[in-house]
């Protein structure tokens, strides 16, 4: 495909491919587990045009820092800033006022090009967590990474170019493509974030286009006609990256190399090429799409976290209308952004001003008004969004944050004898222990409130994300189990012979999604651990994967929003019945749940006269359900109650 002018349209064609990806990616990801990579593949691009405008400067002796500092500033910024305002201004309207002020705070990273930086240090989620949806200006971590890249590699360029030996220069792109990739293998299980989004563990993939660039510079790769092998086997690498990589695999790392790779060949290949494919890719509707790609990558994000904040995760007919809407958007955007602030003459000085540091004050300043209002923005004139907020707000904390209750990451020795984890009014050791997980620990406001008004006590301890299991023959979990959980589990092992009754709950689904042999296993444990005790396993509450604690003060912003018909994921059923079945066939095991408080006959809520109490999709709150009036024959220790 020849050039038309400076102009590639190959190049164009492959920004439509890499936006594409990522738009359905983040739409929904089983259209395409692997879409991520479009970014990626954006970085190849950007590494090579950039590397191939420098490398061809530089030698020329015409190349500028303020000259190339400038067109990145009329390239990037303008469309950048605008959705970054909108966005800070939509949030003070739409998001609750604590979330409006940490849009406001990455709307102030994200105009100093440092997003990367403030997800890094402050987003404490992954960038593929449930949570990370909703974070409307998120996805500017990718730019960060590019507006850091160009402060460094021009000035390697710079001095290097001309200086050292060719094959000095290709070696020393290739050892930092090779080092980048290393470094990002070695830390993602450990520092996934700074993997993710920092600049050390991306430069490989832009260097991946530098390197073609440095290559075809040099005349050691020539523009071969009609590469047609080369072309089909990037698009293979391509297209398989998009779709057999997921985000359960370790990326980025030595990984991020097929889709780069195959980004590198493809723009390769292009040149000179009038294979038919080529010319299908390169067809009027595609360059389209290519041509708005930055200002649809711009504007996606922000669409579908503003959507999914209030109407969590949208229908079939959403996704359409979401689509069209951010190609449209990304059509205005390019049209009225791009296009008239990119071709604007205007000295070095009074750009910077007008360009960059005007639009920086002014999101500065914005941000800075939301802070201060507490994140009300505009709204902190409205009485009636005071009182509507007042009145739905809702201040329910994660179980782990009361001070008795005694979750940790590692249980160790002290935890057991810590005074604070007793539930109920004894000064000395209880007989009755509750151990688990968090889905054990959010139990304790039950529990609570029964100890009390039965007359006995308890002490819990808990490990999230650990189920509770003893030790014993047939039961092994060393293999699936992180070293914290096996530790805390030997450590709670140790102490339990002191206790008479032990009342045991886990998330059991997910454990069984995770190793399907789990509910065996647990029972085993059970039985091992009835041999010499009273056993009380208390089953599973029904999940809500849509369920969101602020949905009924989202209601005022966000209209005909629902949050009543909430589907329930019905997997609990069975391993409940399992249990159950067990406390039947057992003398020292007994089975309760408290599913009859949240459920009616086949029909289960999160709500209880118009009330949530549950914290999230998978917990309850137990500040509410300490109060909640219990119906049911709830005399949970039949045995030994202390």
């Amino acid at each position: 495909m020849a050039k038309q002018g400076s102009y590639y349209p190959h190049i164009d064609a492959l920004r439509a491919f890499a936006v594409l990806t990522v738009i359905l990616f983040h739409i929904n990801h089983e259209y395409l587990p692997g879409g991520f990579i479009g970014v990626d593949v954006f970085f190849v691009i950007s590494g090579f045009l950039i590397t191939s405008h420098i490398m061809q400067s530089v030698s020329a002796g015409q190349f500028s820092l303020k000259d190339f500092y400038a067109r990145r500033i009329k390239r990037i910024l303008p469309a950048a800033f605008s959705v970054i305002i909108i966005t800070v201004i939509l949030a003070q309207y739409l998001f609750l006022p604590e979330d409006a002020i940490q849009v406001a705070k990455s709307g102030f990273w994200s105009a100093l090009s440092l997003p990367n930086v403030y997800f890094w240090k402050f987003q404490d989620t992954s960038y593929f967590a449930a949570s990370s949806y909703t974070i409307p200006l998120l996805h500017y971590w990718s730019l960060g990474v590019e507006e850091q890249f160009y402060l460094i590699w021009p000035l390697v360029i710079l001095v290097l170019l001309g200086r050292i030996p060719k094959v000095a220069f290709i070696a020393l792109i290739i050892f930092t493509i090779v080092l980048s990739a290393s470094i990002a293998e070695w830390l993602i299980s450990t520092h996934h974030s700074f993997v993710y989004y920092m600049l050390p563990t991306r430069a490989g993939e832009l260097l991946v286009g530098g390197l073609l660039a440095a290559l075809m510079h040099f005349g050691w790769l020539q523009k071969r006609a009609n590469s047609h092998f080369l072309l089909y086997f990037s698009i293979v690498l391509l297209v398989g990256s998009s779709t057999l990589i997921d985000s359960n695999v370790t990326f980025p790392g030595f990984l991020y190399l097929i889709p780069t790779v195959g980004a590198a060949l493809f723009i390769y290949s292009g040149f000179e090429n009038n294979s038919p494919l080529l010319r299908f890719f390169t067809s009027k509707p595609i360059l389209w799409v290519g041509k708005v790609s930055y200002s649809a990558y711009l504007v996606h994000w922000p669409v579908l976290a503003f959507y999914r904040y209030g109407y969590g995760s949208p229908s079939l007919f959403a996704e359409l209308l979401l689509f069209v809407v951010i190609l449209s958007l990304a059509w205005l955007n390019w049209k009225w952004i791009e296009e008239k602030f990119r071709y604007k003459k205007l000295e070095f000085k009074p750009l910077v001003i007008k360009q960059f540091l005007a639009p920086i004050l002014c999101i500065g300043s914005l941000s800075f008004a939301v802070i201060k209002t507490d994140g009300l923005g505009l709204r902190v004139w409205s009485d009636s969004y005071h009182k509507q907020l007042s009145s739905t707000y809702n201040h329910a904390k994660a179980p782990n944050s009361y001070d008795y209750v005694c979750q940790y990451w590692r249980v160790e020795a002290k935890h057991l004898t810590d005074p604070k984890c007793i539930i109920g009014n004894d000064k000395f050791e209880p007989n009755v222990l509750l151990w688990g997980d968090s889905n054990a620990a959010h139990y304790i406001g039950i529990l609570g409130q029964l100890a009390k008004s039965q007359g006995w006590s308890f002490r819990n301890i808990s490990h999230a994300s650990c189920p509770p299991i003893v030790q014993g023959e047939g039961v092994d979990f060393t293999e699936s189990l992180s070293k914290d959980c096996s530790y805390s589990n030997n450590v709670v092992n140790k102490y339990i012979a002191q206790y008479d009754t032990v009342i045991l709950s886990a998330f059991y689904t997910y454990y069984q999604d995770k190793n399907p042999q789990f509910v065996f296993q647990f029972l085993e444990s059970v039985r091992k651990l009835s041999e010499t005790k009273n056993v009380i396993i208390l089953g599973q509450i029904p999940s809500f994967p849509e369920f969101d604690r602020q949905c009924l003060s989202k209601q005022i912003s966000y209209l005909g929003l629902d949050c009543h018909s909430l589907k329930m994921d019905n997997s609990f059923y069975s391993i409940n019945e399992e249990l159950k079945d067990l406390s039947i066939a057992s003398r020292n095991i007994e089975y309760q749940d408290f599913n009859n408080i949240f459920c009616q006959k086949d029909s289960c809520s999160p709500y209880i006269m118009d009330r949530p109490v549950y914290y999230d999709s998978t917990h309850l709150d137990i500040k509410h359900t300490s109060e909640l009036e219990l119906v049911g024959d709830f005399e949970l220790l039949m045995f030994n109650k202390g």
